[in-house]
C-alpha cells in the first residue's frame, strides 16, 4: 500500500522537531560521552558534576560485560547524562576544575621555589602565612640536588606547599 504524503505548502511553519539525522548525530554524541566517562578511573568519574543516580548508573555501565542488558544501562546512562549540566561536564572532563587550577597554581609555586631562592619562598609564605617556612626552605634544598633524594624531596616539597595553602584556605573560611 502506498504512504500518504501530506503535501508541503510554503506557509507551513518549520517543526520543532529536530531533522532526524541530527537527533542521531547528538545521539551519537551522547553515547561516546556517556562511554567515555564509563572508561575513566572511579576516582575520577566521581570528580565528575554528576547527580548520585547518574554516577550509580555510569558505574553499572562500567561495570557490565557486552551483553543485552547493557545496551539498556547505556540507554539509561545517556538519558542521565543528558539531563546534567553539560558545560560543567565538558569543563570538568577538560581539566578545567578549581581543584584542577588549585593543583596547577601549587605545581607552579613548586618549580618557582625549586628554580628561585629564599625570596620566593617568602613570597609563597606571604600569600599562605600558616606555610611551614622551615619544611618548605629544606625540601627546595634538597630538590635541587641530583638522584633519588631531590625526586623525594620535590615530591615532599609539593605535599608541603599543598599543605600550607590548604590551612591558609581553610582559615579563610
Amino acid at each position: 500500500m502506498p504512504r500518504k504524503t501530506r503535501a508541503v505548502d510554503e506557509e507551513d511553519e518549520p517543526s520543532d522537531r529536530p531533522v532526524r539525522s541530527e537527533h542521531h548525530d547528538e545521539m551519537a554524541d551522547l553515547k561516546a560521552l556517556t562511554m567515555r566517562i564509563a572508561a575513566l578511573p572511579l576516582k575520577m568519574r566521581r570528580a565528575l558534576p554528576l547527580d548520585e543516580e547518574t554516577q550509580a548508573q555510569i558505574d553499572q555501565l562500567a561495570a557490565s560485560e557486552p551483553r543485552p542488558d547493557r545496551r539498556r544501562t547505556l540507554m539509561r546512562a545517556k538519558l542521565l547524562v543528558a539531563q546534567a549540566d553539560q558545560e560543567a561536564l565538558a569543563a570538568a572532563l577538560a581539566g578545567k576544575t578549581p581543584e584542577a587550577a588549585w593543583n596547577e597554581e601549587t605545581l607552579h609555586w613548586r618549580d618557582r621555589i625549586v628554580a628561585g631562592g629564599d625570596g620566593d619562598i617568602q613570597a609563597f609564605v606571604d600569600v599562605y602565612p600558616q606555610a611551614d617556612r622551615q619544611a618548605i626552605r629544606t625540601n627546595a634544598r634538597e630538590a635541587r640536588g641530583k638522584g633519588p633524594v631531590a625526586g623525594r624531596a620535590l615530591s615532599r616539597l609539593l605535599g608541603t606547599l599543598r599543605e600550607g595553602a590548604a590551612a591558609a584556605v581553610g582559615d579563610e573560611d
